[in-house]
């Protein structure tokens, strides 16, 4: 999915693409593509066993929505139950699914330039940088960006060989 800015300059109206795609696979946009797919990946709905049910999680009574007007928790309670999940578009999945397995594909043998391409773009897709994954796994941030970064332009020179085609 290709995201647009709009930028006026002395009354003229300009659209820009802020991820325009490139004539050929790079570190970068290896990058983004993966960050793209963790994020498309985390839209799934993820189920399984006897935890999801149709019903829901609870039947609230007259009293019960009285209480929670009085305390102010009503609408907050009306909010979780309209929710709606915005489900990827095929498109998205089937990008997803061309991306999630490149750095299993071609860094199976550096497996810590994996970790760093996998984590990373974790990170970004939930908008946090290196220095979250340094917290968590420990380390330093400069090194898991470096690794990710040089995991991403290995990716790309396998994409290229291949030929596959950008997106």
């Amino acid at each position: 999915m290709q995201q647009a800015a709009i930028r006026i300059t002395e009354g003229e109206l300009q659209l820009e693409l802020l991820d325009e795609t490139p004539s050929t696979w790079s570190g970068p946009h290896v990058g983004r593509r993966l960050t793209e797919a963790m994020r498309t990946l985390a839209l799934l709905p993820m189920g399984g066993g006897s935890s999801w049910a149709a019903w829901p999680a609870y039947c609230y009574e007259w009293d019960d929505l009285l209480a929670q007007q009085a305390q102010g928790e009503l609408e907050r309670t009306q909010q979780l139950q309209n929710r709606i999940r915005l489900l990827p578009s095929s498109r998205e999945l089937q990008r997803m699914e061309a991306a999630i397995c490149w750095p299993a594909e071609y860094l199976h043998a550096l497996v810590p330039l994996l970790r760093a391409v996998n984590a990373v773009a974790l990170a970004h897709s939930l908008d946090r940088d290196a220095g979250w994954i340094a917290a968590k796994r420990g380390g330093y941030a400069d090194t898991w960006r470096e690794r990710h970064d040089h995991g991403c332009d290995i990716i790309a020179r396998g994409l290229r060989s291949c030929r596959v085609p950008v997106f």
